[in-house]
């Protein structure tokens, strides 16, 4: 479980890039005035791959599910395996920039 962590991590700094990237596609062609064919097809293949990567982190979520059913079944606490199910209450807050 302790390696789940980072691979959630990364799949949602995916998402977070390829949400960044389909705003520029379409924030650029707005900016220079281009027709709103230029850049459609780029801008398609990204939202594509945004829903991969949420299926991605679907399968992210059933996998720390299940080792949690595993890491019970083991009688072992979730601070022994790195788990952070039910981390919402314990959530880091962060304050974001207005």
């Amino acid at each position: 479980m302790r390696a789940l962590v980072p691979a959630e991590d990364g799949i949602d700094g995916a998402i977070v890039a390829n949400t960044d990237l389909i705003s520029s596609i379409v924030r650029g062609r707005q900016e220079t005035g281009a027709a709103l064919e230029v850049g459609h097809d780029a801008a398609r293949s990204a939202v594509n791959s945004l829903a991969r990567l949420f299926e991605a982190r679907d399968e992210a979520l059933r996998c720390h599910q299940l080792l949690a059913v595993t890491r019970d079944a083991l009688g072992l606490d979730g601070s022994d395996v790195g788990c952070t199910m039910g981390k919402v209450s314990g959530a880091r807050r962060k304050s974001r920039a207005a």
